[in-house]
């Protein structure tokens, strides 16, 4: 993300939600909670809570995390350690040496990861219409790196469906 950074300064950089939620549960799986998480429903609440902080507005999501590690279900062993893995990578990175309370940067700032501005805004949370349309061209090609030919040919056919869609909803015949 810095290298993107870099070489675009004036772009903004968003975390994708699913990469978010993906995140915390292979932390779950990795810390042994996965048959806790499954059966659990307190603790499957509380797990959830963790990435849905992406959607408090930004400054307040130190304070809705301080919330909800103070209510953090204390039944389970070793769920401290996803709240400690949660805090460290996305909230505030870790407490730095002295008396002061003065942490250090997240891995992900919250700016990178928070998904308010986007929920109110209407923008997609996820890559999931990118990853569809990519998905739709690999169908198209039937293959994952088609030769130039085999791309000129699938978009002589992707054309012809294209124009003979646009027919069928222009005279009201419907597609068989």
């Amino acid at each position: 993300m810095s290298a993107f950074s870099g070489a675009y300064p004036d772009a903004t950089v968003t975390g994708c939600y699913f990469y978010l939620c993906q995140s915390v549960i292979r932390k779950v799986n990795e810390i042994g909670l996965k048959t806790e998480y499954e059966t659990n429903d307190e603790i499957r609440s509380y797990v959830r809570c963790l990435p849905a902080l992406a959607f408090v507005p930004p400054d307040d999501v130190e304070e809705a995390f301080e919330l909800l590690a103070e209510s953090q279900p204390t039944t389970v062993d070793h769920l401290d350690e996803l709240t400690s893995f949660f805090e460290h990578t996305y909230i505030r990175g870790r407490r730095r040496r002295g008396r002061a309370a003065t942490y250090g940067p997240a891995a992900f700032p919250v700016p990178t990861w928070n998904q308010h501005a986007a929920g109110s805004d209407g923008i997609a949370g996820s890559t999931n219409s990118v990853e569809g349309w990519h998905h739709g061209q690999q169908s198209l090609f039937q293959c994952h790196h088609p030769t130039v030919w085999t791309f000129m040919s699938g978009i002589q056919r992707d054309i012809q469906r294209q124009k003979a869609l646009f027919l069928q909803a222009t005279t009201g015949v419907s597609h068989p």
